[in-house]
């Protein structure tokens, strides 16, 4: 015989979340960032972006503004 679960404690909102966005050395914030290198090749100069991964921090955990329904809970919202 299956028991129901209960979920006393626990909250269908989803309140924070970690931010995708980071800080480079400078202090600005972006999603990706990227340096520009010249590369030589056969005697001609061309541009190329290059991605930066290194000396990036993370924005960290943001508050969200209007919570959110967590996907795994376990909750019933419309029964039509």
């Amino acid at each position: 015989m299956a028991r129901a679960r209960s979920f006393t404690g626990a909250t269908p909102f989803v309140l924070t979340r970690r931010s995708s966005l980071y800080l480079d050395e400078d202090g600005d914030m972006a999603h990706e960032f990227y340096e520009e290198t010249i590369v030589t090749k056969n005697g001609r100069k061309k541009a190329k972006l290059k991605r930066i991964h290194k000396n990036l921090t993370s924005q960290g955990i943001i508050k969200l503004e209007i919570p959110c329904i967590h996907v795994d809970f376990p909750v019933v919202l419309c029964e039509a």
